[in-house]
């Protein structure tokens, strides 16, 4: 949920609450993690297909911290 939020150093006003996304969520101690700049999101969630359909591809970066 978000919502615009105003202040002038005395008064506090909270403008109309809004969903930002949906999602299915997996329970666990960490199954979401907020980028450092606050503007992106990273969750875990279950991802669904077909039955009798081809399993989907999965993309694994390895030494993404290096120079």
């Amino acid at each position: 949920m978000a919502a615009e939020v105003k202040s002038d150093g005395r008064t506090f006003e909270v403008g109309a609450v809004r969903e930002l996304f949906t999602f299915t969520a997996v329970v666990g101690p960490r199954s979401y993690d907020v980028t450092p700049d606050g503007q992106r999101f990273l969750f875990s969630t279950l991802v669904t297909q077909p039955l009798g359909s081809s399993p989907l591809p999965m993309t694994v970066v390895v030494n993404w911290t290096a120079n």
